[in-house]
C-alpha cells in the first residue's frame, strides 16, 4: 500500500468452499505492505511473492509469514508473473500487486464464478 495511513474498506468474509488457487504476487520493496496483503489471501490458497530484487527483505518477510517465495532475477512486472505462473500448481492462479492496492480477498468472488462455470 503506497500510503501507509488509508484502511482500506473491509469486504464481506470470502465465500465458504472456495477452490484452491495459488495467488502470485509480483514483489519489489513492499515489506511494509506484505503483511497486510498476506493475511488477506483467502484461506486455503497459496501466496507465491515472486521477489524481484528487493532490497528491504522483503523475500525474507514473506517467506517467514508462511507465503511461497520465488526469485526473479529478470526485472519487470511480466517477467515476475511469468516466473509465479510457473511456480503455481493449483487449478486457479490469480494474479495480485504486492502494493496493497487490491484487497486479495476480492479475488474470492471472481474464482468462485470461474469455478461456477459463469
Amino acid at each position: 500500500m503506497t500510503d501507509s495511513s488509508a484502511t482500506p474498506p473491509c469486504p464481506p468474509a470470502p465465500p465458504t468452499g472456495l477452490p484452491k488457487a495459488d495467488i502470485v504476487l509480483p514483489c519489489l520493496d513492499e515489506a511494509a505492505a506484505l503483511p497486510w496483503v498476506l493475511d488477506r489471501i483467502p484461506d486455503g490458497w497459496r501466496a507465491i511473492v515472486v521477489d524481484n530484487g528487493s532490497t528491504d527483505g522483503s523475500a525474507e518477510l514473506a517467506r517467514s509469514l508462511g507465503a511461497s517465495v520465488v526469485t526473479e532475477e529478470r526485472r519487470g512486472f511480466g517477467a515476475a508473473c511469468h516466473a509465479g505462473l510457473l511456480a503455481a500448481e493449483a487449478e486457479y492462479v490469480c494474479f495480485c500487486d504486492c502494493d496493497g492496492s487490491l484487497d486479495p480477498l476480492l479475488l474470492a468472488g471472481f474464482v468462485r464464478r470461474i469455478a461456477d462455470g459463469e
